[in-house]
């Protein structure tokens, strides 16, 4: 599995501000590493387009992560053929 937290942390300034606008409609936020773009989509539409193996777990993931707050990043590396989540959730001091 391919470690993409550095490139998640160049991404985080511009994933916060797409949390801060969109973070009470529960979004999924994408980061493109081919775009270098990052968007914030409704988690039903984004996790229908989930090939089916994935669509399940992915799913349940993210509703218990939504539930505590919490928020899934999907990074998209087309290039490499990788689709891979990542989970953040609210520190202690934010809540």
């Amino acid at each position: 599995m391919t470690d993409y937290t550095e490139l998640i942390s160049e991404f985080w300034p511009t994933v916060m501000l797409a949390w801060d606008e969109h973070g009470d409609k529960n979004p999924i936020i994408e980061c493109d590493v081919d775009t270098r773009k990052v968007l914030a989509m409704p988690a039903k539409e984004y996790l229908a387009g989930l090939s089916e193996r994935t669509r399940e777990a992915a799913q349940r993931n993210f509703e218990e992560i939504s539930a505590s707050g919490g928020m899934m990043v999907f990074i998209r590396d087309d290039r490499n053929r990788i689709l891979q989540s990542y989970v953040f959730m609210p520190s202690e001091e934010d809540s």
